[in-house]
């Protein structure tokens, strides 16, 4: 565990932080399991969302992952009714991968039970910290884009 000094790195204070609200009543473990998903599969699926319409080797460089892994992972996604392959209309060899309505309706729940999580585990933050750590991360998500 990360015990906050002078000298820790923005980094390691964003770590000690997400470790102290994340997982509070495991709402998005229970989540992931019901759907018989795996935290990489998760993963996986949110970047595919944010990039719809690459291909598994696109997908493979961005996440750094081997070409068999990612072909493993997109065939289990395609039997779950996770994603959808199409081809690509310049390249039939090519297949685009999106994700399907399932799929954004996983992600969204997992995004909400997660929120929860976190204002949980801020809950014991007294009103005036909660309100200035409300506006630095609102500059810091605005600056970042």
């Amino acid at each position: 565990m990360i015990k906050p000094s002078d000298g820790t790195s923005v980094g390691e204070l964003l770590l000690a932080l997400v470790d102290r609200v994340s997982h509070r009543g495991g709402d998005t473990l229970t989540l992931m399991n019901e759907a018989g998903m795996t935290l990489p599969q998760i993963l996986f699926l949110a970047r595919l969302r944010q990039s719809a319409g690459s291909t598994a080797s696109e997908l493979a460089e961005r996440l750094n992952m081997s070409a068999p892994a990612i072909s493993q992972m997109v065939d289990r996604l395609f039997r779950l009714s996770m994603l959808t392959r199409v081809e690509d209309s310049e390249d039939r060899r090519r297949k685009r991968l999106a994700v399907t309505p399932r799929a954004e309706q996983l992600l969204d729940k997992l995004t909400r039970a997660r929120a929860a999580e976190y204002g949980k585990g801020t809950a014991r933050l007294s009103p005036a910290l909660r309100r200035e750590l409300s506006a630095v991360l609102r500059k810091a998500v605005k600056e970042l884009g």
